[in-house]
């Protein structure tokens, strides 16, 4: 457990206590303030509890089971969750799938225990959902019963087929349906189906009289080929009842020591089996299983304050309902509800409330514990940024006025919310009323009135975009947004600066760093708003890129032969890991010669020039001007060649991507070339000293080889080649970066000289991509810290690298009002939405977190509820952008806890500010790491700072757009006042009339204490 935290070690031994301690409870709730590392905690736990159980004899197996809400929480959270030395689950399984064999990486042994951990979510698993499942779970129904269920019946080619047609649902084709099923059959002939699972599936089939059903149907089908609209729907019906007797069955494969509900709010009514219907029935066989545990996670498993138009919510109902599932004992309930109702006697008296309070925390922390950290404002800035959007023009307030008119023309309502959440609404509208309304009325002919509506409201023209025309943003909230962003230059960086850097940074980097650069985080309650901002802040931002050049520039870092000779020696000797070369050229280690100091990168430069001279071999005269290709120096300098033990051929395979246009013998000859230069003797060549500097110090390849072995520490398992090989991947992604269109215009108009590698060198110098690089790793790495690394994680931490920044731009579609059949069509890179179901979306939601969490583009990501709870967007975001104001204190909270989280970047760039010159002082291959050891000796909120809380110039940043006239200013006063109160009405009935009572009576949070639930430590018993 030596990756968690103190307080975080104290919440883990608490609740281990209260499973196996003295009047033990099987079920707990981990309430932890969002952004703490509940899962991190659960991560410890798991540990603790596979080394009790490893010593019980009752226990055969030990199975952990973590059920979450989505696969985006699930994968960013399985590596937190798995036990030191297991490859965690690559993602959630289904229930009626458990019947096959657990793929080894999965499983380790605890002592002479298999250790299983297994992932689900409620839509895959419990619920009814997406009835007939997938193709997968279908043809494993159809192999049960064809190869044992019903394997005495006869068979013969016309039942096989109507069995099949039956079964075949969604897929496709009924050949892709046979192919799915030939693939089931061959796995099943190498490892048996779990007989137990098979044997209870059989038992749930029968007693519902499914197998008689499904003799029954197949001779109705007979010979016929096709099935009619109410056979269609008889058979979806009996695969989702054959699914649900699977995943019943499913559940006897498990003997579950441990059950985790991740987020569990989102999917509450797995807790009640009197009114969660089956879904929550076949849960309950999870949860009571034995002796097994029940882990609770939610930083909001209640709301925790509802306002009395949320009738949806209720705070008081959902806080006892979840008490009752934590102990079901109606004396132990109701002893909470009166000690929380003399709670509320004697907070509204103004009386002291301490002996109510300590009342209240005896009992529920028998079940739950919630650990907060201290407010924000006194030990870490909190800046509130209120930007009225009053840059409206008369052309927007006409637009919405037809859009008004045109609602009512075609009896679809449009309100104020719908001109306010997207710039261009009409041509956003998809997925609303008018949207479907507007589009019926176009395909049949618009009356004159709908014409001259849309000539009136603001609309975007297919032609601009088609000649990256420049666009009026149409919005005042979109323009503010650009004036944060895009107007300050972000469109010139492909990267954010660095934290720490090495040396001064020159532009475009240095005034953006000034001036504190963070990626921006926007949350809107509306649908429209992501796609919308995306669109078109990412074609503002491109569109100054490709200004007077709308034609792309074909590919210049392309690995390419001419005549079977390497033509692009330059483009490899850019992106080839020279260890040698990279060693000698660290700007760390010449920083480190001057740590209380910014100096500049001619400085250093000239310090590596004169190390160069004086170490220079025999064979290589380093001069001031040299051969014509520089790419020849550098591989005749020693090292270039990391390790003996791989070929030519496996230094193509790694560098080669597949997806890219790159011919892999040109790469083959390429490399070939460079191991013959590196390692045969060959004439004396003069080299130019200035190229050597410039590419050992600034050249992609070389920068990653030093980043990755800054990871490496006394623990880990690294081979030359496992980090030659993890450089290589990371090099060459950022060769593909380069290799752009958008990143060529950019350099281009960068005006900085040269060829286009001594462009992209420059270009690298001039925003510190090695501690850029450094920093970014150091941030992958502290997600595993506790786990050795070996070649094969390395291998996994450089493909991380690699997603994020090979990330493919997402192609949004704008509805064209003037033509139907041809929609508008914008590239997005800059900016991007996360969540929501979109057939154009060509990147997976944790692809887009990936990379927003990354460095690299995007810069903005906009989301809606989608991304407001369990979603991590902090590593290189620190500002929360609230498009509208959300409806409830504690959706503000959980917004901006989604960026004030564990080593965020305004904690990280304080760190740094502070800490710079001790970690360069210090002996830490890892700066990072000497930083945060540096300032947590002066912390006086144990761990909590500096990894949560640091004090700075650096600050969580909030941003507020209201329109003028508006509500927006009001809602935002309100929110704020009900925001530092409303924790005083924990557990307690219409809360909004008991915050306006504490408002009139003058109390504040500062004059009493909320409910303090944080675990029982031997410091505080």
């Amino acid at each position: 457990m030596t990756k968690l935290k103190d307080f975080q070690r104290d919440t883990v031994a608490y609740v281990m206590d209260r499973w196996f301690g003295a009047g033990p409870t099987r079920r707990f709730l981990i309430a932890d303030e969002t952004g703490m590392g509940k899962s991190v905690v659960a991560g410890g736990i798991i540990e603790e509890l596979i080394e009790r159980l490893r010593s019980d004899d009752r226990v055969r197996r030990i199975d952990i089971v973590y059920i979450c809400s989505n696969h985006e929480i699930a994968g960013q959270n399985l590596a937190r969750l798995s036990p030191p030395g297991q490859e965690a689950p690559a993602g959630t399984g289904r229930l009626t799938l458990l019947g096959l064999e657990p793929r080894p990486p999965h499983r380790k042994r605890a002592g002479d225990k298999p250790v299983n951990l297994v992932s689900f979510t409620p839509g895959t698993s419990f619920e009814a959902g997406w009835r007939t499942g997938t193709a997968e779970e279908r043809a494993l129904i159809y192999y049960l019963l064809r190869s044992h269920l019903l394997a005495k019946d006869a068979w013969d080619r016309w039942r096989e087929k109507a069995a099949l047609r039956i079964l075949q649902c969604t897929s496709r084709s009924m050949e892709s349906f046979e192919v799915e099923c030939q693939s089931i059959r061959e796995r099943l002939d190498e490892t048996p189906f779990h007989p137990g699972v098979l044997r209870a599936f059989g038992k749930y089939s029968r007693e519902r009289k499914l197998l008689n059903d499904f003799r029954q149907f197949m001779s109705a089908i007979g010979r016929r080929t096709e099935l009619d609209r109410d056979e269609g729907q008889r058979a979806r019906r009996l695969v989702a009842d054959l699914r649900s007797a699977l995943a019943k069955a499913g559940v006897e494969a498990l003997e579950p020591d441990l059950v985790i509900l991740d987020e569990f709010q989102r999917f509450r009514g797995l807790l009640d089996p009197d009114n969660g219907g089956e879904a929550a029935e076949l849960a309950h066989h999870l949860f009571d299983y034995e002796h097994a545990r029940v882990l609770l996670l939610s930083a909001t498993p209640y709301k925790p304050f509802t306002y009395a138009e949320e009738t949806d919510d209720d705070h008081q109902a959902d806080l006892y309902a979840v008490l009752r599932f934590l102990n079901p004992d109606p004396r132990w309930n109701a002893d909470v509800r009166r000690h929380l109702a003399e709670y509320r006697e004697t907070l509204l008296a103004g009386e002291p409330t301490a002996t109510a309070r300590g009342a209240v925390r005896q009992l529920l922390l028998q079940v739950m514990c919630r650990t907060e950290r201290p407010p924000l404002h006194q030990h870490m800035p909190l800046t509130e940024h209120v930007l009225p959007a009053d840059n409206l023009d008369a052309a927007e307030i006409r637009s919405w006025a037809a859009m008004k008119q045109l609602g009512r023309e075609l009896d679809a309502p449009v309100t104020l919310e719908y001109w306010k959440s997207a710039p261009y609404f009409l041509n956003f509208v998809e997925g609303y009323l008018l949207g479907q309304h507007l589009r019926t009325a176009l395909r049949a002919g618009p009356s004159e009135r709908v014409r001259d509506l849309l000539q009136v409201a603001r609309l975007l023209e297919k032609k601009d975009f088609d000649s990256w025309n420049p666009i009026n943003l149409g919005h005042g909230k979109l323009r503010r947004l650009a004036e944060q962003t895009v107007d300050r230059g972000w469109w010139k960086l492909l990267w954010i600066p660095p934290s720490m850097p090495y040396y001064r940074l020159a532009e475009p980097f240095a005034k953006v760093a000034g001036d504190g650069i963070t990626k921006r985080l926007i949350f809107s309650s509306w649908k429209a708003t992501p796609t919308a901002v995306s669109a078109l802040l990412s074609y503002d931002a491109e569109c100054r890129i490709r200004r007077d050049r709308p034609e792309p520039p074909p590919p210049r870092l392309d690995y390419r032969s001419v005549g079977g000779q390497p033509a692009t020696m330059s483009t490899l000797a850019l992106f080839w890991p020279h260890p040698g070369l990279a060693e000698a050229c660290d700007p760390q280690e010449y920083a480190r010669s001057a740590p209380d100091r910014l100096v500049t990168v001619k400085q250093i430069e000239k310090m590596c020039r004169a190390r160069l001279r004086s170490t220079a071999p025999r064979e290589l005269r380093a001069t001031g001007r040299g051969d014509q290709q520089p790419w020849r120096s550098v591989l005749r300098w020693p090292g270039a060649w990391a390790a003996p033990d791989f070929s030519v051929r496996d230094a193509a395979v790694v560098m080669h991507d597949p997806q890219s246009e790159d011919s892999p013998v040109a790469l083959y000859e390429h490399v070939q070339l460079a191991h013959a230069t590196a390692t045969i003797d060959s004439d004396l060549i003069r080299a130019d000293v200035d190229d050597l500097v410039s590419i050992g110090m600034h050249a992609p390849g070389n920068i990653a080889w030093r980043a990755v072995g800054r990871l490496v520490d006394e623990r880990d398992h690294i081979t030359p080649r496992g980090q030659w090989f993890a450089a290589a991947v990371i090099a060459d992604s950022l060769r593909i970066l380069f290799n752009r269109a958008e990143s060529m215009l950019l350099l281009d108009r960068m005006n900085l000289g040269g060829h286009y590698w001594q462009t992209v060198l420059k270009y690298c110098a001039a925003g510190g991509l090695q501690s850029v690089l450094d920093e970014y790793l150091h941030v992958l790495r502290s997600d595993s810290a506790d786990q050795p690394l070996d070649d094969h994680g390395l291998w996994l931490l450089a493909l991380k690298v690699e997603a994020a920044l090979t990330l493919r731009p997402a192609p949004y579609t704008a509805t064209n009002p003037h033509d139907l059949d041809e929609p508008i069509r914008i590239m997005s890179r800059f900016a991007l939405r996360y969540g929501g179901k979109h057939a154009e979306d060509s990147n997976r939601a944790e692809d887009v977190q990936g990379a927003f969490n990354s460095p690299f583009w995007p810069f903005v990501v906009t989301t809606t509820s989608a991304g407001q709870e369990g979603i991590d967007f902090h590593r290189y975001c620190s500002a929360v952008v609230h498009w509208n104001v959300p409806p409830n204190p504690v959706d503000f909270e959980q917004r901006e806890g989604r960026v004030h989280r564990f080593g965020g970047h305004a904690v990280r760039r304080n760190v740094a500010h502070h800490h710079r010159a001790e970690a360069l002082r210090s002996p830490e291959r890892d700066v990072w790491k000497a930083a945060y050891d540096a300032a947590r000796e002066t912390s006086e909120l144990g761990d909590l700072m500096p990894y949560w809380l640091y004090p700075g110039p650096a600050a969580v940043e909030r941003h507020v757009l209201p329109l003028p006239l508006s509500r927006d200013q009001d809602r935002y006063d309100r929110l704020k006042r009900d925001l530092a109160l409303y924790r005083l009405t924990f557990g307690q009935p219409r809360q909004e009339d008991m915050l306006a009572l504490l408002s009139r009576t003058g109390v504040s949070d500062l004059d009493t204490e909320p409910i303090d639930l944080r675990p029982l430590s031997a410091d505080r018993e």
